[in-house]
This record gives structure tokens, sequence and C-alpha cells, in this order.
């Protein structure tokens, strides 16, 4: 499931059962007309991010999909708890749509103070360049631009999400669907994600 890329940076391959990801899918069959767009200051074209409480039914099938994703990844949690000796705990999973143009360009962190450990998973097959980049100590010793591909049903997992640079190289072409999963190491989460 896990295959080490740098110290901070693993791939995950896999991670969700085939109906469960058919589930996560149908959340990207809606109107995104409602969704919440989360623009990039250096991109012109904004992020999509579903919005649970549109409706009764949206929030429970948020619900839902929420305590399905948590246990599909447990064993990724329970890695990174081993791997660091330090207990997290789950943000809200948040569903991501990227039309095409979208760029998520480098930052030196989450905007999100309490990440320790943060997920995502890519939902569709489309152009490799459009995975994650981080920036991170190669196992040989020096420090380099690593990266995941875009491919559907696999993603990554970094540590110290908040101080690691990554980002986006490369603008989405046609589309970029993904799950963003954060985790923290504070019991109380913090009003920014």
């Amino acid at each position: 499931m896990f295959v080490k890329i740098s110290e901070k940076f693993y791939s995950i391959q896999y991670p969700f059962s085939e109906d469960l990801l058919n589930r996560i899918l149908t959340v990207f069959d809606r109107d995104k007309s409602t969704w919440l767009q989360q623009p990039d200051g250096k991109s012109d074209v904004p992020r999509l991010q579903f919005r649970p409480n549109e409706s009764r039914e949206a929030q429970m099938l948020y619900d839902e999909l929420t305590v399905q994703i948590h246990r599909a990844l447990l064993p990724a949690i329970e890695f990174a708890e081993e791997k660091t000796g330090t207990k997290l705990y789950q943000n809200n999973p948040q569903f991501w749509y990227d039309p095409e143009g979208y760029i998520n360009t480098i930052h030196d962190g989450d905007v999100s103070p309490n990440h320790f450990v943060n997920i995502q998973i890519y939902l569709g097959d489309g152009n490799e360049n459009m995975g994650t980049y981080c920036y991170d100590q190669t196992p040989m010793g020096f420090k380099t631009w690593m990266t995941v591909p875009y491919q559907q049903n696999c993603g990554y997992m970094m540590f110290d999400p908040t101080t690691t640079p990554h980002g986006m190289k490369h603008r989405v072409v046609r589309e970029r669907m993904s799950i963003y999963q954060g985790f923290r190491a504070t019991e109380i989460p913090s009003d920014i994600w």
C-alpha cells in the first residue's frame, strides 16, 4: 500500500475498494454550481470543493463516506502513528474538483496550523503530470523534487505538510478529482481545515 519516496513523502496505492471508489465518484457526478470556489492566488481558475450542507441528502452521503474513507485509510494512519509515535486525529475529508487550467502552485506548507499528516487520493486517470510534487530529502541524502503520478485510486501521504514545500508544477488537463484528508496531532481541531 505504501512506497517510500522520501523521508516525508510516500506513495499510496489502491486504498479504496472498487465499491467505495464508485460511491465517492457519485459525489463528482453532482451539479457543481453549489460547490465552494477555492481560488489559488496564482491560478486564474478556482478549485471547487463539495459542500455537504447543500441538502440533507448530500450531508448524509458525506457523513457516510467520511466514515468509510476513514476506515479505508486506517492502515495509513496506523503506519503514520507508528512512524512518528504520535496519536493522530482525523479532519474532515475534502472532495476537490480541479477544472482544466487549474494549478495548485508550489507552496511552503498547508494553511492549517494543525496538519501533521495529509493524504491525497486521486479519483481519475489522466495526464500523469497532474500529480503533487514534494521537495524533500531523498534516501541518498540530497533534496530534490519528487512526485507521484495522477492515477486513479492512488496518491500520496506527506508528513509535516505545514512546512514541506509541495504543490503542482503543471496545470490540469481536462479535470482532476481527489479526496484530500488531513490528520492532526491535536485532539481539538483548528478552525482552518
